[in-house]
């Protein structure tokens, strides 16, 4: 998968921007506030159907607009070139469309066209809550396993439903019968699902770790959401009481982690922040390849800022890794060197100057 043109429109100071790529290496490089990054703000929106800079319309919308639209071709496996079209409206009349057609759900457009964002604050990963850490490894096993998304929305149906029950305290025999035998089922297969990806996903990630930091005592668990090695119906069953004086279900596997330790603590107690944001993008790397060794479909890199915090060495280090997963990738940086010396000598680098909202190739 690459994306060959972007058209954009109203998007921050993004009024009107058209864009060829390369389906290799993509330089965007300028001030800060030149809106660099809200050009892969725009393709992260086209791949995913939101923002990765915030939560709110209103401020992804260029002032005084009341939407934005942006547009792609996207070549896609069987080197096809896809047209994909999208508006965001305030008003919340939203439209995506694929070869002019109305895409049903955000999830399609997952499948389209896979992306990992590595950004300066990629390291929440580590230090965030579970849910990022869910969604990270969630975005891994919807690409490898076909059977997941409708797994995982069949258990988020039936928790809702429970979790409704349990805040009316309705929670007879017939009433659970009536949806927890199924939760249990899909929280289970769920379970398996996540757990056989992280297998997969190890030893990749540690390869890759190995050539960006040395950290031989780092380890990776996975945590279902209930207690290991317990059916998740005895759990149920357990914490009925207590899930109905809290009027929610306490564990299950909207509770899933990846849990990282270091020297037998919390890996986020002994991790310099730069170590984490190392280990951070060995992750998301690890998922490229795997996607790409396992799939045979590769996965589109946004790099936002790459040189922050990251010196010399670690820098090559990344952009060869990038260059050895053969796949394309928008990289920003403040200089147009900064990263110039990064890359080997006989790749190829498209250029791009972002200025006042205006994006020139070179």
């Amino acid at each position: 998968m690459s994306l060959q043109q972007l058209s954009v429109q109203r998007l921050r100071n993004l009024h009107q921007v058209e864009l060829q790529f390369d389906a290799g290496i993509n330089l965007l490089y300028g001030l800060n506030a030149s809106g660099k990054t809200s050009v892969l703000e725009a393709i992260h929106m086209l791949a995913l159907g939101r923002s990765f800079r915030s939560l709110k319309l209103a401020s992804v919308i260029g002032d005084g607009h009341i939407d934005c639209l942006l547009f792609a071709k996207v070549k896609n496996a069987q080197g096809v070139s896809d047209s994909l079209g999208m508006t965001r409206r305030l008003d919340g009349n939203h439209s995506i469309r694929l070869n002019g057609e109305n895409l049903g759900s955000v999830a399609e457009l997952a499948n389209l066209l896979p992306i990992q964002l590595i950004d300066p604050n990629s390291s929440s990963l580590i230090e965030a809550g579970p849910s990022v850490r869910r969604q990270y490894l969630d975005w891994g096993v919807y690409h490898h396993n076909p059977n997941f998304f409708s797994l995982w929305k069949q258990a988020q149906r039936l928790l809702k439903q429970r979790n409704s029950a349990l805040k009316r305290g309705t929670m007879s025999a017939d009433v659970r019968a009536s949806f927890d035998p199924g939760l249990v089922r899909a929280a289970e297969q769920l379970n398996e699902l996540r757990a056989a990806y992280l297998r997969l996903l190890e030893p990749v990630f540690f390869e890759l770790l190995s050539g960006l930091v040395d950290l031989p005592d780092l380890t990776l668990g996975y945590y279902s959401g209930w207690s290991a090695n317990r059916h998740y119906a005895d759990i149920l069953e357990e914490t009925l009481v207590r899930d109905l004086q809290l009027g929610y279900t306490q564990r299950g596997p909207q509770r899933a982690d990846i849990k990282f330790t270091l020297h037998g603590v919390n890996a986020v107690e002994r991790l310099s922040r730069g170590q984490q944001k190392l280990v951070v993008i060995a992750l998301k790397l690890a998922q490229g390849k795997l996607l790409s060794e396992l799939e045979g479909r590769k996965c589109v890199f946004l790099v936002d800022d790459l040189a922050a915090e990251l010196d010399w060495t670690h820098r090559q280090e990344i952009c060869k890794q990038l260059i050895d997963l053969e796949t394309q990738v928008f990289v920003t940086s403040v200089g147009a060197d900064e990263l110039k010396e990064c890359w080997p000598k006989e790749v190829k680098v498209k250029m791009f100057h972002v200025k006042h909202g205006q994006v020139s190739q070179e």
